[in-house]
């Protein structure tokens, strides 16, 4: 299990390859500010509540609103919320942004992000490099930016 903030999950809906995240884990879950975020387009909320039917995504409440306000201070809501489930759960965090993420490893949660994800998917042999780089030229096509050298990282074999 793994919570997540919303970035990835509308990139990987954008591109209709939720199959990553399957790949990646068997459950997704998300606090109910990732929930709205998500949903802001017709597509993406149809696509999100497949997902919820089908038991991937699980839409959970943070307990500690103390937490989560103080957070608030700082970031935005769904980041907030992300990480105060995370926190509270013990679990592993889903999420791109720099000012989230480095919030989240200084409360020492355990972060990837959607490059991590694909590298992981790589190294293990569950998606080829073919695949990889497909996934990546869509996600490019769909405004998510990406480097090359971020790619070349993500390709490289040790």
């Amino acid at each position: 299990m793994i919570v997540s903030d919303s970035t990835v999950l509308i990139a990987l809906i954008n591109i209709d390859e939720f199959r990553i995240l399957k790949a990646f884990v068997k459950t997704v879950i998300i606090p109910y500010e990732v929930y709205q975020e998500v949903i802001q387009k017709k597509y993406a909320k149809n696509y999100l509540e497949k997902q919820i039917e089908q038991g991937f995504v699980i839409v959970e409440k943070y307990k500690d609103t103390s937490l989560f306000n103080t957070i608030h201070a700082t970031l935005d809501s769904g980041e907030s919320a992300a990480i105060t489930l995370a926190l509270e759960k013990e679990l592993p965090l889903i999420i791109d942004e720099k000012k989230g993420r480095k919030y989240a490893q200084e409360k020492g949660i355990e972060i990837v992000g959607l490059v991590g994800i694909l590298r992981f998917l790589y190294l293990e042999n569950k998606m080829s490099k073919s695949e990889i780089v497909m996934i990546i030229d869509t996600l490019k096509k769909s405004d998510f930016r990406i480097s090359n050298s971020l790619l070349k990282m993500i390709l490289f074999k040790p």
